[in-house]
């Protein structure tokens, strides 16, 4: 490489591990791996000449007038191919407009008011408004300089003004609220707030053994349908797929009806819902990322998703720069530092007397990032894009602040590339999916669509079971609700499923894959009992005495011994089945709040009534979690076909 060749993320991490894979450089990377020495791979890799004579530099879609101009005019204009483009067609060239546009022009107020005509004429009432209202929050900043025409401003008020009275009288007429278009809060957790988990309930606690590390178990008997967990996000980020479908911040859907897109005021990529988003991200992280965003929209062959990396690097900078200023915060370098002893023994957290804040960056510290056990080929992936990432932070806030240029040095760039690798290897095992669902309108079942992902410190503590007693749902904002499935008994473990189910997967696929990914052996009852899928017709019933299978036989518990009526038994099970397929039908038809009572009432009987597994409890369940689907994030402003 010639001095000074500027790489993207890509290109850098093809051609530095290619340089560094070598017998002679992995023997010795190899011993820095197994004993989980980060800052000693981050320094091998920073030592390579070619590392050294690679510099960044900004990579992204800027703004471009003369693209959006000719864009507006084309939309504009009257000759017989602008008529033929439907409306439709035209707000989304009117979109591309004004995302190519700079900020705070009279050419970007045009096409907002432009395109706010056009919802209006195609029935978008509600976008319309909130062109409306965007438009006229630019109209009347008074710091901008660039809104020289004071006769067309005035005409532009007066346009928003007139469409949004006219959008507001035909919306009233118009609207009819589908049944599962109702208006969705963030629930709050059941009993009281826990004293020591900030984002639990009072039912849950933290304990640790060595066998299973840190989890969460109940502290009293849990019914089905609890809210036990309703955590925030200590960092987040956004699928390249849905940068233009989805809010960059709060992860809204911004498909349908509702909601609009407002760009950037940087660059052409991201999308957001509001300019109150737009500045909150811009304010906390969008900032440190825009000029060198297209680095995280490249295609990858390696371990690690797009997504999770721009997850690391937003991790990393959410404490890496100090409070109200865009310097490197030196107690988080210290942090990082292997020299630095007594700083990481400041993050270490008691489990008995600390309170455990999601926000808190010792709980993001804390989490499992299994370094040692990772293949070193897979650390020397990280560790070259961590020293990449930690590049790019360097030269962003270099040009954000000039005082970074007298304070950020090698030590500063290696200890910023470890921290990037830790968040990288945490990430990897720790993160969670955004989730957005969205109603299927062939099966009339809700359908979940990634969106994003996120690193939650408290619902990290649970631990996986390949049947599951919680689940979890994304809520606008990033938050993300946890809900127990079935009843769960004082003193047993809450457990989350990572990803493999014993309904769709085998026992080799489920081991093979949590010993990849997680490195460890799974013992949930599924896989120690071999649970296969779909189950034997015959049922098994519960002794309500002991809680042991009853023999159908004998008419009498295996433990116990005592006797049952199983015609009885039967009777009340066919009875209470016909309350779920009762809850079926109202789901059906979209009434998901009122089927969930009945889905709930039935699941408790059969926890009492039928030993695991069952299949009319399997069939409850995933009910269940279609009621939990429309009450969270959700795209629901039509009916949509898988096909489309």
């Amino acid at each position: 490489m010639e001095k000074n060749e500027r790489n993207s993320l890509g290109q850098f991490h093809s051609s530095i591990y290619n340089a560094a894979n070598t017998e002679l450089f992995m023997r010795e990377f190899e011993r820095h791996s197994k004993a989980g020495d980060r800052q000693g791979m981050i320094e091998m890799i920073l030592q390579l000449d070619q590392v050294s004579n690679t510099d960044v530099s900004a990579l992204f879609t800027p703004k471009n007038n003369e693209e959006a101009e000719k864009l507006y005019n084309d939309v504009n204009s009257t000759d017989e191919a602008a008529r033929k483009i439907s409306n439709l067609c035209k707000i989304d060239l009117l979109t591309k407009a004004l995302f190519a546009a700079e900020s705070d022009t009279l050419l970007t107020i045009k096409i907002i008011v432009a395109r706010a005509k056009y919802e209006f004429s195609i029935r978008s009432y509600q976008q319309c408004c909130r062109d409306c209202d965007y438009a006229m929050k630019l109209l009347n900043n008074s710091q901008s300089s660039k809104l020289q025409n004071e006769f067309e401003t005035e005409k532009m008020k007066t346009m928003c003004d007139l469409l949004k009275s006219q959008c507001l009288k035909l919306s009233k007429k118009s609207s009819k609220q589908s049944p599962h278009t109702y208006e969705k809060k963030l629930p709050k957790v059941d009993g009281k707030p826990s004293k020591k988990l900030k984002t639990c309930s009072d039912a849950v606690a933290l304990i640790h053994e060595d066998a299973r590390g840190r989890h969460l178990i109940a502290t009293r008997n849990i019914k089905a349908g609890s809210v036990l967990i309703v955590d925030e996000p200590f960092s987040f980020s956004t699928d390249e797929a849905a940068l233009s479908t989805n809010c960059l911040h709060c992860h809204s859907s911004l498909q349908g009806n509702r909601n609009i897109r407002v760009p950037c005021g940087n660059c052409q990529t991201v999308s957001f819902c509001s300019e109150e988003c737009r500045k909150n991200a811009w304010s906390s992280y969008h900032k440190y990322e825009c000029m060198i965003f297209d680095n995280f929209l490249e295609r990858s062959t390696t371990c690690d998703q797009k997504s999770h990396v721009l997850l690391a690097y937003r991790t990393t900078i959410a404490k890496a720069i100090t409070k109200n200023s865009s310097l490197l915060d030196a107690e988080f370098l210290c942090y990082q530092d292997a020299k630095c002893e007594d700083a990481k023994k400041s993050l270490a957290i008691d489990i008995k007397s600390d309170f455990y804040d999601p926000l808190d960056y010792r709980t993001i510290f804390s989490l499992e990032t299994h370094c040692e056990k990772a293949d070193a080929k897979v650390n020397l992936s990280r560790s070259i894009k961590s020293v990449y990432l930690a590049k790019c932070l360097a030269f962003v806030l270099m040009e954000v602040d000039e005082k970074n240029r007298d304070t950020i040095g090698q030590r500063e760039i290696v200890l910023l590339a470890v921290a990037m690798m830790r968040h990288m290897q945490a990430v990897n095992c720790n993160a969670y999916e955004i989730v957005e669902n969205f109603r299927d309108r062939n099966t009339r079942t809700w359908e979940p669509r990634n969106v994003g992902g996120a690193i939650y410190s408290s619902v990290s503590l649970v631990n996986h079971s390949c049947y599951p007693n919680v689940v979890r749902h994304s809520y606008p904002g990033g938050k993300v609700v946890v809900r127990s499935l079935r009843f769960i008994e004082k003193g047993s473990e809450l457990l989350d499923c990572y990803g493999p189910h014993f309904i769709t997967d085998s026992l080799q696929l489920r081991q093979q894959y949590l010993v990849e990914k997680y490195h460890f052996i799974c013992t949930c009852e599924p896989c120690k009992s071999d649970w296969k899928f779909p189950f034997p017709d015959e049922i098994t019933f519960r002794c309500t005495s002991c809680g042991n299978s009853l023999d159908s036989l004998r008419l009498r518990c295996i433990k116990c011994s005592q006797k049952f009526d199983i015609r009885k038994l039967c009777s009340q099970l066919e009875k209470s089945t016909k309350k779920r397929i009762a809850a079926v039908g109202k789901m059906y038809e979209g009434y998901y709040i009122d089927a969930l009572p009945l889905l709930l009432e039935h699941s408790s009987f059969l926890d009492k009534t039928l030993m695991a597994p069952s299949l009319e409890a399997i069939k409850t369940q995933q009910s269940i979690v279609q009621c939990f689907n429309s009450l969270s994030n959700t795209y629901n402003n039509q009916f949509i076909t898988t096909d489309e």
